[in-house]
């Protein structure tokens, strides 16, 4: 493969490989959400479910994903391109800036890894529909993450 051809094949490995974790959550978690909604939920738990789902999709799907964190993704998913081969194949964790960057972007980067594992924990404790009212916003957070990395894509391959 030309260095060319690898290195956009770095970039796409990187990023695809992010959005393949983003899917799997949505569809999970999304799930979960789905089948607490087809459950039945009182008006009290739809009006929680509705805020918590626009809340989410706004501070974390917009703010986060959408504003700062898939910019600096697709950063690192073009910088992935430099870096040696093994970093490369390594492209997904470099692109969550887990391996490979300067210490303080690993240090964000494992803190805020850190950070998500207790809230799975946190949320898995919670008795239903609430887990499932949980899971549900979060799940569109993600899938709108999702779509955020999937219209950089393009970008992020481009010379």
């Amino acid at each position: 493969m030309t260095g060319s051809g690898r290195d956009r094949a770095a970039t796409a490995w990187t990023l695809l490989g992010v959005s393949g974790l983003f899917a799997s959550a949505v569809v999970r978690l999304g799930g979960r959400g789905v089948e607490t909604i087809l459950a039945g939920l009182a008006p009290l738990e739809w009006t929680i479910l509705t805020v918590l789902t626009l809340f989410m999709v706004y501070t974390e799907g917009v703010l986060a994903f959408q504003r700062r964190w898939v910019p600096k993704l697709v950063g690192r998913a073009r910088e992935v391109r430099r870096q040696p081969i093994l970093l490369q194949l390594l492209g997904p964790l470099y692109g969550l800036a887990l391996v490979g960057g300067p210490a303080k972007r690993l240090l964000r980067g494992w803190i805020g890894t850190a950070a998500i594992v207790a809230a799975i924990l946190a949320v898995r404790a919670l008795p239903d529909p609430w887990r499932g009212v949980v899971d549900f916003a979060v799940a569109a957070a993600l899938a709108w993450g999702l779509v955020c990395i999937a219209r950089r894509l393009p970008e992020a391959l481009s010379r």
